[in-house]
């Protein structure tokens, strides 16, 4: 049996770490299994929106590496797909609980899930006897804002949405020692990015 949470997770950001903790404390609670679905490639690639413009902020086995560092007993990966795009959130809950044993589900305040975009509310009502655990927002945090703020080049507004120094995070991606300025951190982003998306 497991307790779920379900996203894209980029950047592991405060947001998510707050869903994470959620998840994690209700999971022992319960004595269930602690368990996050995310998803690759992105959405946006998938389903070819504008993905070109697309810049990741970590690849797919760093953001594993700290979500599981977060307490998280399992993590799995499933291929976003068109067809995949296609499932209802109702259709999505009950792969979940048939699939993965789930018994439980952890929401972000905004989550929206399946083709048909629910949000908490009505996921809870789709839930099909799921439990259904809601979390609060933490303040205005989401990827595409960290995103634009590492585009700017403003890495310490950036870091302070993630919770941990962006700028160490680049240099440790790329096996890089000493200091680095901005400027360099983020030509080396840009070549980075690339790779994750292609």
């Amino acid at each position: 049996m497991a307790v779920a949470a379900t996203g894209f997770f980029d950047g592991v950001h405060l947001g998510h770490r707050k869903i994470i903790e959620t998840l994690v404390e209700t999971a022992r609670r319960r004595g269930e299994e602690s368990l996050i679905v995310t998803f690759w490639p992105h959405p946006r690639i998938a389903l070819g929106k504008d993905a070109s413009s697309l810049k990741l902020l970590l690849p797919l086995e760093e953001k594993i590496r700290m979500i599981r560092e977060l307490g998280v007993d399992r993590v799995e990966v499933l291929e976003f797909t068109p067809q995949f795009a296609s499932m209802t959130a109702a259709g999505y809950l009950q792969m979940l609980a048939r699939d993965f044993s789930v018994t439980a589900v952890v929401l972000g305040y905004d989550t929206r899930m399946g083709s048909d975009q629910l949000g908490p509310d009505e996921i809870a009502r789709a839930a099909g006897g799921l439990d259904i655990f809601r979390c609060g927002p933490v303040g205005t945090v989401s990827s595409t804002k960290i995103r634009n703020l590492v585009s700017a080049g403003r890495l310490d507004e950036a870091s302070s949405l993630l919770g941990y120094d962006y700028s160490e995070k680049l240099l440790s991606l790329q096996n890089n020692e000493g200091s680095a300025n901005q400027a360099e951190l983020l030509f080396n982003r840009i070549i980075s990015w690339q790779k994750y998306i292609t």
